[in-house]
C-alpha cells in the first residue's frame, strides 16, 4: 500500500495558494486604487500649490512696491521743503499698493489653510475605522 497523505492535507494547500493568491490580488487591487486617487490629488495639489506660489509673489511683489512709494514719499517730504507737489501721487499709490498686498496675504492665508489629498486621507480615515470594526468584531 502507498503512504498517500490523508484526502484533507491535499486540499488544504491548493486552498492556501489560492487564499494567499487572493490576498495578494486584492491588495495590489486595493494599492493601485489608492495610488490611482493619490495621482488625481496630486495634479489637483500641483495646481493649488502654483496658485498659491503666484499669490505669495504677487503679495512680495505688492510690499516691494509699497516700499519703493514708501521712500518715494519720504523723498515727497525732502522735496516738499522745495515746493514740488507730485508726492501726494506717490503717498496715493503706496497706500494702493499696501491695500493690495494685504488683499493678496488674506487671500494666501485662506488658500494656504486647505488641507491636501482630503480624499486620499479621508479614505485612509474609513479604511482605519473598518479595520478597527472587524478587528473587534473578530474577537
Amino acid at each position: 500500500m502507498e503512504s498517500d497523505p490523508p484526502h484533507g492535507t491535499r486540499i488544504s494547500e491548493p486552498a492556501l495558494l489560492d487564499l494567499i493568491r487572493d490576498f495578494v490580488a486584492f491588495f495590489v487591487g486595493y494599492l493601485e486604487l489608492r495610488l490611482q486617487l493619490l495621482g488625481l490629488e496630486s495634479r489637483e495639489t500641483g495646481l493649488h500649490l502654483m496658485l498659491l506660489a503666484l499669490l505669495l509673489v504677487s503679495a512680495l511683489i505688492c510690499f516691494g512696491g509699497f516700499v519703493i512709494m514708501l521712500v518715494v514719499f519720504l523723498l515727497y517730504l525732502m522735496m516738499l521743503t522745495l515746493n514740488w507737489e507730485w508726492g501726494w501721487s506717490a503717498l496715493a499709490l503706496a497706500g494702493l499698493l499696501l491695500l493690495i498686498s494685504i488683499g493678496m496675504a488674506v487671500i494666501f492665508r485662506f488658500r494656504i489653510a486647505k488641507p491636501f489629498f482630503s480624499a486620499t486621507l479621508a479614505e485612509f480615515q474609513k479604511d482605519r475605522e473598518w479595520l478597527k470594526y472587524t478587528t473587534k468584531g473578530s474577537r
